[in-house]
Parts: structure tokens; sequence; C-alpha cells
């Protein structure tokens, strides 16, 4: 019996994880699998799921906590149901960005999925543009993602003013036998997945020391319809502090009457349009959120 094979892309918050997923099961299509896609988020709405829904493919979301802590059996569980309802070649499993290497493959050891599942890859995203600045404030745990990862891919190039070589030598001192990808994602091709998917040494050697990171999390829903000033002020408050200690927001916004999906990752804020069908809200995620400064905006 031909297993199911299992991708994981890590990386923290923010570094783009939805979007590689994206692109990853847009790889799988094209050449003919049947990828699903399994996401663990924070918060209490499955924003990243929407986005992959909406892009035409099957998605789980599994929020409200962490695999790490609290949702084992809630991950077993899900990939059993996507085993038996869609028989996929290929599941791509997006963890929180809190993520650590320390109780997934025990996950996998279950009898019934040890027999039907294997990990195909692990991957780890950099974000070339906070890479620094999160160092400084999570380093620990960063160091963990990127010392259990085969391969390496820097995000965010396109805005980057950081010098890539640099990184990558940072990157290369804390995982020397780390194949690292600095190639902008617009211009991946066929050829670049095949190649990302090679890099795989030997999943048994991974780390498994647990250096988790406790985060707070709240997810609001809001129908406010945001002027582009109101956007503005509300884009300031993230920033500047006055909503919390904040290394994460993400979310659906109403912007002059149409959708938009919002993503602020430490200073880097992006904004586009969003097609789909979903229910105005937002996670805010760090290690302090004011949770009555954000209410009150967002009456």
């Amino acid at each position: 019996m031909e297993k199911t094979k299992i991708d994981i892309i890590s990386g923290f918050l923010g570094v783009g994880k939805t979007t590689f997923a994206n692109m990853l099961l847009h790889y799988y299509l094209d050449a003919g699998f049947r990828p699903v896609y399994i996401v663990n988020e924070f918060g209490e709405t499955g924003v990243d799921a929407e986005i992959i829904k909406a892009d035409g493919f099957e998605a789980i979301d599994i929020f409200g906590g962490c695999i790490c802590c609290t949702l084992k059996d809630n991950i077993a569980d899900a990939i059993q149901k996507i085993m038996i309802s869609f028989s996929p070649t290929h599941i791509v499993f997006e963890p929180s960005g809190a993520f650590v290497f320390n109780n997934f493959f025990d996950i996998l050891k279950q009898p019934w999925l040890n027999e039907r599942c294997e990990i195909q890859s692990i991957m780890t995203i950099v974000d070339s543009v906070n890479f620094t600045f999160s160092k400084v404030l999570y380093g620990s745990f960063l160091y963990n993602q990127i010392q259990n990862s085969p391969a390496i891919l820097l995000s965010k190039l396109e805005k980057s003013n950081t010098n890539i070589d640099e990184l990558i030598c940072d990157v290369k001192n804390i995982n020397p036998d780390a194949f690292v990808i600095s190639k902008i994602w617009s211009d991946w091709d066929r050829s670049d997945f095949e190649l990302l998917l090679s890099k795989q040494k030997d999943l048994r050697t991974v780390n498994r020391a647990n250096n988790h990171i406790r985060f707070q999390s709240i997810t609001v829903k809001s129908e406010m319809n945001f002027t582009q000033d109101k956007l503005d002020r509300f884009l300031a408050c993230c920033k500047s502090g006055a909503f919390g200690e904040l290394c994460r927001v993400k979310g659906i916004v109403k912007l002059e009457n149409h959708l938009i999906l919002l993503n602020i990752a430490m200073q880097d804020v992006g904004l586009t349009e969003f097609d789909g069908i979903a229910e105005p809200a937002l996670t805010f995620i760090g290690q302090t959120v004011n949770k009555k400064e954000i209410s009150n905006f967002l009456k």
C-alpha cells in the first residue's frame, strides 16, 4: 500500500507559511496528485484554511491551541478523517508559528496512521525582513526550528533590505547541513519544488528538544467597515504597542465595503484583496495582548 506523504511547513509567526503551502498544493495538483491541507491555527477562527479553500483545495483547520500542548488527539483524528474521506496522496501540514518538533512524530506512531502515512519533508521558512529583529526576541525558539529542518526557505526577498549572503551565513551557522533556498517565490517553477523535496536528510535525526514559547491570543469578530484613515490608525496601534506586545495580527477586515486579508508580522504589513467568502475577524498574537483596547477600537 502506497503511504500518504506528509510535508511539514514550519516557521515563526507571519513568515509566509500559508503562502508557500498554497504554492506547494498547486505543484502537487499540477503533477496529478491529490493534496489536502491541514493547519493548526491560533485563535478561534480558521483564517489560513479559508485562504486555501478560496483557491479550491480541501482544507482542515484545527484552532484554539497548539499541537505541542493540547491538540495531539485532534491532529491524529483530523489526519485519520482526511485519509478516509479523501484518500489523499499528499498532506501539506502547517503547524502554528509556535511549533517545535517534539510531539508530531509521536502522533504518527499511532498504529493506524503509521501504516498509512509517512513524513516526506520538513522545511522551515525564515522571514528575511524580520529575522534579525525576531532573533533577538525569540532566538532559542527560532534556532530550534532551523536546526531541525533539512531545508530552509527565505521568504519576502522582494521587500527585504537585509544582506541575503549574510542571512544565509547566519542560517548555516545554526544548521550547517541545511539546504538553503534564496529565490523570490514568484519565480519558482516545478524544478524548484523537485529540488526542495529531494534535499531531505534522514528525518530520524531530528532534535526533539522542547523549548516552547507561550503566547497570548485573542480573536475578535467585527463588522466594522474601515475607512482608509481608520485602518491607518488601527495599523499604527498594532505596531506602536497600544494593543500589547504583538508579533502577529492576521485576519479579514472590511475596507470600504471590500474584504481585505490583513497580515502583520512584527513591523511588516500586508494587505491583499480576499476573493473568498468569510466572516470578518482578526486574531492578535503576542507575549501580551491588550484585549480591552482592541475591543474598544473595533466596537
